[in-house]
Protein backbone atom coordinates (compact mmCIF):
# COMPACT_ATOMS: atom_id res chain seq x y z
CA UNK A 1 0.00 0.00 0.00
CA UNK A 2 1.55 3.54 -0.90
CA UNK A 3 2.17 6.52 1.14
CA UNK A 4 -0.53 8.31 0.38
CA UNK A 5 -3.70 6.03 0.70
CA UNK A 6 -1.63 4.93 4.30
CA UNK A 7 -2.22 8.65 5.11
CA UNK A 8 -5.87 8.99 3.58
CA UNK A 9 -6.40 6.45 6.03
CA UNK A 10 -4.82 7.80 9.37
CA UNK A 11 -5.35 11.55 8.70
CA UNK A 12 -9.16 12.52 8.71
CA UNK A 13 -9.74 10.78 12.62
CA UNK A 14 -7.19 12.94 14.44
CA UNK A 15 -7.43 16.12 12.54
CA UNK A 16 -11.12 16.04 12.99
CA UNK A 17 -10.69 14.76 16.64
CA UNK A 18 -8.46 17.77 17.20
CA UNK A 19 -10.80 20.49 15.57
CA UNK A 20 -13.46 19.73 18.54
CA UNK A 21 -11.34 19.71 20.71
CA UNK A 22 -10.36 22.79 19.98
CA UNK A 23 -14.24 24.13 20.36
CA UNK A 24 -13.46 24.33 24.45
CA UNK A 25 -10.99 26.08 23.91
CA UNK A 26 -11.04 30.34 23.80
CA UNK A 27 -12.08 31.11 20.13
CA UNK A 28 -12.02 35.07 21.02
CA UNK A 29 -9.99 37.28 23.48
CA UNK A 30 -10.27 40.91 24.86
CA UNK A 31 -6.93 41.52 26.50
CA UNK A 32 -6.31 44.57 28.39
CA UNK A 33 -2.11 45.10 27.86
CA UNK A 34 -1.23 41.74 28.57
CA UNK A 35 -3.72 40.48 30.60
CA UNK A 36 -6.84 38.42 29.08
CA UNK A 37 -10.21 40.27 30.38
CA UNK A 38 -12.85 37.98 28.51
CA UNK A 39 -12.22 34.59 26.46
CA UNK A 40 -15.31 33.40 24.34
CA UNK A 41 -15.04 29.65 24.09
CA UNK A 42 -15.76 27.72 20.57
CA UNK A 43 -18.67 25.85 22.38
CA UNK A 44 -19.66 29.46 24.21
CA UNK A 45 -20.57 30.12 20.31
CA UNK A 46 -22.73 27.08 19.22
CA UNK A 47 -24.82 26.85 22.49
CA UNK A 48 -25.07 30.39 23.43
CA UNK A 49 -23.15 32.25 26.63
CA UNK A 50 -24.96 34.32 29.00
CA UNK A 51 -23.28 38.34 29.90
CA UNK A 52 -23.43 37.60 33.13
CA UNK A 53 -21.42 34.30 32.56
CA UNK A 54 -19.42 35.99 30.88
CA UNK A 55 -19.37 38.72 33.64
CA UNK A 56 -17.99 36.29 35.88
CA UNK A 57 -15.50 34.66 34.00
CA UNK A 58 -13.76 38.75 33.77
CA UNK A 59 -14.04 38.62 37.56
CA UNK A 60 -12.13 35.09 37.80
CA UNK A 61 -9.22 36.40 35.00
CA UNK A 62 -9.16 39.36 36.66
CA UNK A 63 -8.14 37.68 40.68
CA UNK A 64 -5.85 35.40 38.37
CA UNK A 65 -3.65 38.02 36.46
CA UNK A 66 -4.57 41.58 37.70
CA UNK A 67 -1.87 42.18 41.31
CA UNK A 68 -5.18 43.84 42.33
CA UNK A 69 -6.71 40.48 42.34
CA UNK A 70 -7.69 40.40 45.52
CA UNK A 71 -10.16 43.54 45.13
CA UNK A 72 -12.31 41.10 42.95
CA UNK A 73 -12.25 38.61 45.51
CA UNK A 74 -14.67 39.87 48.11
CA UNK A 75 -17.65 37.69 47.42
CA UNK A 76 -19.74 37.32 50.29
CA UNK A 77 -19.85 41.66 50.35
CA UNK A 78 -21.11 41.44 46.49
CA UNK A 79 -23.71 38.87 47.56
CA UNK A 80 -24.94 40.86 49.87
CA UNK A 81 -25.04 44.11 47.78
CA UNK A 82 -26.76 42.27 45.17
CA UNK A 83 -29.13 40.54 47.35
CA UNK A 84 -30.25 43.97 48.71
CA UNK A 85 -30.63 45.60 45.51
CA UNK A 86 -31.78 42.37 43.06
CA UNK A 87 -35.18 43.30 44.27
CA UNK A 88 -35.03 46.76 43.63
CA UNK A 89 -37.36 48.16 40.67
CA UNK A 90 -34.01 50.08 39.72
CA UNK A 91 -31.86 47.41 39.06
CA UNK A 92 -34.76 45.43 36.89
CA UNK A 93 -32.90 46.61 33.70
CA UNK A 94 -29.69 45.33 34.55
CA UNK A 95 -30.93 42.17 35.20
CA UNK A 96 -32.63 41.45 32.84
CA UNK A 97 -29.33 42.78 30.51
CA UNK A 98 -27.57 40.42 32.52
CA UNK A 99 -29.68 37.18 31.96
CA UNK A 100 -29.51 37.80 28.31
CA UNK A 101 -27.80 35.80 26.36
CA UNK A 102 -25.21 36.38 23.38
CA UNK A 103 -26.77 34.08 20.27
CA UNK A 104 -25.50 30.81 19.14
CA UNK A 105 -23.44 31.18 15.74
CA UNK A 106 -24.74 29.15 13.04
CA UNK A 107 -21.61 29.66 11.16
CA UNK A 108 -19.53 28.06 13.97
CA UNK A 109 -22.31 25.35 14.47
CA UNK A 110 -21.35 24.22 10.90
CA UNK A 111 -17.96 24.18 11.53
CA UNK A 112 -18.62 22.07 14.47
CA UNK A 113 -20.73 19.58 12.91
CA UNK A 114 -18.38 18.85 9.62
CA UNK A 115 -16.00 18.16 11.82
CA UNK A 116 -18.42 15.66 13.69
CA UNK A 117 -19.57 14.46 10.21
CA UNK A 118 -16.01 13.74 9.00
CA UNK A 119 -15.38 11.46 11.87
CA UNK A 120 -18.53 9.38 10.92
CA UNK A 121 -17.63 9.24 7.57
CA UNK A 122 -14.39 7.87 7.94
CA UNK A 123 -15.27 5.21 10.55
CA UNK A 124 -18.06 4.02 8.06
CA UNK A 125 -16.76 1.43 6.33
CA UNK A 126 -19.65 1.18 4.14
CA UNK A 127 -18.74 4.29 2.11
CA UNK A 128 -17.55 4.87 -0.72
CA UNK A 129 -14.83 7.44 -2.71
CA UNK A 130 -14.40 8.99 1.13
CA UNK A 131 -11.88 11.30 -0.33
CA UNK A 132 -14.70 13.39 -1.89
CA UNK A 133 -16.43 13.93 1.39
CA UNK A 134 -14.12 15.20 3.11
CA UNK A 135 -13.10 17.11 0.14
CA UNK A 136 -16.63 18.49 0.55
CA UNK A 137 -16.70 18.65 4.40
CA UNK A 138 -13.16 20.36 4.83
CA UNK A 139 -14.41 23.14 2.27
CA UNK A 140 -17.81 23.66 4.30
CA UNK A 141 -15.47 24.35 7.68
CA UNK A 142 -12.74 26.19 6.05
CA UNK A 143 -15.80 28.68 4.47
CA UNK A 144 -17.44 28.86 8.02
CA UNK A 145 -14.77 29.76 9.88
CA UNK A 146 -13.85 32.26 7.17
CA UNK A 147 -16.83 33.72 6.89
CA UNK A 148 -17.07 34.11 10.97
CA UNK A 149 -13.90 35.62 10.77
CA UNK A 150 -14.14 38.38 8.20
CA UNK A 151 -18.01 38.78 9.52
CA UNK A 152 -16.66 39.39 13.24
CA UNK A 153 -13.18 41.83 11.62
CA UNK A 154 -15.91 43.83 9.84
CA UNK A 155 -17.95 44.13 13.20
CA UNK A 156 -15.05 44.88 15.57
CA UNK A 157 -13.17 47.29 12.88
CA UNK A 158 -15.09 50.79 14.66
CA UNK A 159 -14.06 49.56 17.46
CA UNK A 160 -10.26 48.65 16.69
CA UNK A 161 -7.77 48.55 19.97
CA UNK A 162 -9.36 51.11 22.22
CA UNK A 163 -7.17 53.42 24.92
CA UNK A 164 -8.29 53.82 28.14
CA UNK A 165 -6.88 57.06 29.88
CA UNK A 166 -5.32 56.12 33.90
CA UNK A 167 -4.97 59.73 34.98
CA UNK A 168 -1.26 59.04 34.56
CA UNK A 169 -0.19 60.80 31.50
CA UNK A 170 -0.78 57.18 29.91
CA UNK A 171 -3.15 54.45 28.83
CA UNK A 172 -4.35 51.07 28.98
CA UNK A 173 -5.01 49.20 25.33
CA UNK A 174 -8.24 47.48 25.02
CA UNK A 175 -7.60 44.88 22.36
CA UNK A 176 -9.48 42.64 20.59
CA UNK A 177 -8.42 39.07 18.92
CA UNK A 178 -9.01 35.77 17.86
CA UNK A 179 -7.19 32.57 19.91
CA UNK A 180 -4.68 30.16 19.11
CA UNK A 181 -7.79 27.49 18.89
CA UNK A 182 -9.32 29.16 16.52
CA UNK A 183 -6.55 29.73 13.93
CA UNK A 184 -5.60 25.67 13.88
CA UNK A 185 -9.41 25.03 13.52
CA UNK A 186 -8.96 26.99 10.05
CA UNK A 187 -5.15 25.61 9.57
CA UNK A 188 -6.42 21.63 9.93
CA UNK A 189 -9.50 22.19 7.58
CA UNK A 190 -6.71 23.63 4.96
CA UNK A 191 -4.53 20.98 5.21
CA UNK A 192 -7.53 18.44 4.92
CA UNK A 193 -8.70 19.78 1.93
CA UNK A 194 -5.11 20.35 0.52
CA UNK A 195 -4.49 17.12 0.80
CA UNK A 196 -7.40 15.17 -0.50
CA UNK A 197 -7.21 17.29 -3.28
CA UNK A 198 -3.99 16.09 -4.15
CA UNK A 199 -5.05 12.44 -3.89
CA UNK A 200 -8.00 12.94 -5.71
CA UNK A 201 -5.94 14.65 -8.38
CA UNK A 202 -3.56 11.70 -8.67
CA UNK A 203 -6.76 9.02 -8.29
CA UNK A 204 -7.70 10.31 -11.51
CA UNK A 205 -4.10 10.77 -13.55
CA UNK A 206 -1.93 8.33 -11.40
CA UNK A 207 -3.93 5.65 -9.65
CA UNK A 208 -0.57 3.69 -9.33
CA UNK A 209 0.73 6.28 -7.11
CA UNK A 210 -1.49 5.72 -4.35
CA UNK A 211 -2.73 1.71 -5.10
CA UNK A 212 0.05 -0.91 -5.11
CA UNK A 213 -0.28 -4.09 -6.73
CA UNK A 214 -1.39 -5.76 -4.39
CA UNK A 215 -4.49 -3.59 -4.25
CA UNK A 216 -7.66 -4.64 -5.32
CA UNK A 217 -10.12 -2.11 -3.92
CA UNK A 218 -10.02 0.97 -5.54
CA UNK A 219 -11.24 4.14 -4.16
Amino acid sequence: MKPLKVLSDLIPIPSYTVIILCFFFPFFLIKCGDTTLMSIKGTDLITGVSKQTMNERMKENLKKTSPFGSAFGNDSSDKSSNTDSEYSPLNESDNKKNKENIPPSPIIIIAFLAAIAGIIIQVVKSIRKKYIYHIAISLVGLISLLTFYLTFQSKMEGLGNNQIGMGLGGGVTISYGFGTAFYICGVLFLLILLFFGVFSYFLKNNPKAIYGPADQNHE
